[in-house]
């Protein structure tokens, strides 16, 4: 059933989108339909015609703007994305003075708390979103992570002043891996939460991930600096 906001949303367009901004405004709305349903559900469960049938829009209509679910998926991951690294941007440039690594890892790893779907997302991009998309949907994309993770790098080199050159957007690849893992082994299935609420002696096996992320961004920066 399309949700009200897509309903209001598509009566305010016109049958066929001509001018800019309303195309512009059917890819916002296909997109805000997209995240709803991955809330809810997983990337697995969302198909493209229910996308298109909460969007009151025609499944071709869908293709046109997105040719496949993952080139879909990209474009949400690119607005979830560069929106923390602006958060985080603004976050690092508060205080010039020098950092230690506790405090960045705490920033970095905080700033993350809230963002189970950029995470998840994260999760996806080389082993599922990449794998369906054309060189020149990806381009653009990975040019932009490229600008975001030297600007961000360089904000980290200077709170940091025993990193050397270079090693700041090093930071950024180490901390994809890192939420990578810890957001797969903290999403665990229904049975398997279920086994380790019941079981108390099986704690160790739970994954908090922001806490096991600050801890393992701390070890890391540690590292560095002892040199």
């Amino acid at each position: 059933m399309a949700s009200t906001s897509a309903a209001k949303a598509n009566r305010a367009l016109p049958q066929r989108a001509r001018k800019d901004e309303d195309k512009e405004a059917r890819r916002r709305l296909i997109l805000d339909e997209a995240l709803a349903l991955y809330q809810a559900t997983s990337y697995a469960e969302v198909k493209m015609a229910d996308v298109a049938g909460r969007a009151m829009l025609a499944k071709g209509t869908v293709f046109l703007y997105f040719p496949t679910k993952e080139a879909l998926f990209l474009a949400l991951l690119e607005d979830l994305l560069f929106a923390w690294f602006a958060r985080l941007d603004g976050l690092l440039a508060e205080d010039t003075s020098a950092w230690t690594g506790p405090r960045l890892a705490r920033t970095v790893a905080e700033s993350l708390e809230g963002e189970e779907t950029l995470t998840r997302l994260l999760a996806l991009l080389q082993t599922v979103l990449e794998q369906n998309v054309t060189a020149e949907q990806l381009r653009p994309f990975k040019e932009r992570l490229l600008a975001a993770l030297l600007r961000a790098g360089t904000l980290v080199e200077q709170r940091l002043p025993f990193l050397r050159d270079g090693e700041g957007p090093r930071f950024f690849i180490h901390l994809h891996a890192l939420v990578t893992g810890l957001r797969q082994m903290a999403d665990v299935a229904p049975v398997a939460r279920e086994v380790l609420e019941a079981l108390p002696h099986l704690a160790p096996l739970r994954v908090d991930f922001t806490a096991e992320l600050t801890t393992a961004l701390t070890t890391l920066l540690r590292g560095l600096e002892s040199r």
